[in-house]
């Protein structure tokens, strides 16, 4: 039911110590949209329980609907709030605003209305003042045509850059620069190791509304997000283009505790576009201490239409609303099993014995 895949270092700590609550150092949750649905029983367990009565400091670290969630699990029931943006997200319906001018006015509102939820009646406090939990949102700044509101130029932007991704992992090279809003209490030093200008904000109560929307904002689809720091206003963009599954080692590489990656995948894709491409997965040189928690291939096959959900369900269930939230829904429900079994392997100690060396 629940694939366990270890990096080298992860790997040999849990052979000879199995894991525990007090080697954790981070979570890490990816971009995906929809996808990131499939593991709410998982990150419930996880960050709600497991982690629940820790006496340390674990950083958060997530790009669009999996800052979403890490913000979720800010809240002081992180249980509850879990619950409830899985509720929200796969409840929202655009057939109400379909006929808007602007298709971006009516794809952009889910989110927003999702984070407004969040942050609201004293949630923006709670999430910056967690005990133990310490938040980090990634975004992309944008420039040039990729930072203009012309629909027409940002596609020229994407597809520009799509054709240079075929040969390099910097095609948004001079489009865009990730932007890492932190919470300022955390001793985390960000040292980013590939050639992107990187900024880290600090994380306050007026712009963790903007980082959360702007972490989502995909391009062409949605606005942009303008957000004003020290160096001044700029527009920002989805996180994921820099960071599609975001991967610690390139951002935090001083790491030295176990980081936990609950993830739809048991593989990951760094940048946006590498998604379309298979053989472009992260090595497990990059992922030396993390351990991703994924779901069986036998458990995907288990669920409606024998797969996770998607962002093209929107498009596939266009005629039946219902249906889509339905299906959304059970797979919320059904990931309280992955839940489980993640409890099951690690109280028992048999992780050690399931789990998988990262090749």
């Amino acid at each position: 039911m629940l694939r366990v895949l270890a990096g080298p270092r992860a790997f040999s700590h849990i052979k000879a110590h199995g894991l525990n609550a007090a080697d954790v150092q981070s979570v890490v949750c990816a971009s995906g949209a929809a996808k990131t649905l499939t593991t709410i029983g998982l990150d419930k367990v996880i960050l709600g329980q497991w982690l629940k009565n820790i006496d340390h400091v674990v950083d958060l670290l997530g790009t669009s609907a999996g800052a979403f969630k890490l913000a979720a699990a800010c809240r002081k029931d992180t249980l509850e709030w879990l619950d409830r943006f899985a509720d929200i997200y796969c409840t929202q319906t655009y057939a109400e605003r379909i006929n808007e001018p602007d298709i971006r006015d009516t794809i952009s509102w889910a989110p927003q209305e999702l984070i407004e939820t969040l942050i609201a009646d004293g949630g923006d406090k709670e999430i910056l003042s967690h005990p133990n939990f310490r938040l980090h949102i990634g975004t992309v700044r944008s420039f040039n045509q990729l930072a203009s509101e012309n629909v027409k130029r940002q596609k020229q932007a994407i597809a520009r850059a799509a054709l240079l991704s075929l040969q390099s992992s910097h095609s948004l090279r001079g489009m865009a620069e990730r932007v890492v809003f932190s919470d300022t209490r955390s001793t985390k030093a960000l040292r980013p190791i590939d050639e992107y200008p990187t900024h880290n904000v600090a994380l306050d109560k007026k712009n963790l509304g903007p980082a959360l929307n702007a972490s989502g904002a995909i391009p062409v689809m949605m606005h942009g997000v303008e957000i004003e720091t020290e160096d001044g206003i700029h527009l920002y963009r989805d996180g994921g283009m820099l960071d599609y599954h975001p991967i610690p080692s390139q951002l935090w590489p001083s790491n030295e505790g176990i980081i936990l990656y609950p993830h739809f995948y048991d593989y990951l894709k760094w940048r946006w576009f590498d998604k379309f491409y298979p053989w472009r997965k992260v090595s497990a040189s990059k992922l030396d201490n993390v351990v991703i928690f994924a779901p069986s291939n036998d458990y995907v096959k288990s669920l409606p239409y024998r797969r996770i959900p998607s962002r093209s369900d929107f498009k596939r269930f266009i005629k039946d609303e219902p249906k889509r939230i339905d299906v959304w829904q059970t797979a919320v429900q059904r990931s309280e099993e992955l839940g489980e079994a993640f409890l099951e392997l690690v109280q028992s100690g048999r992780i050690a014995d399931e789990m998988v060396l990262l090749k």
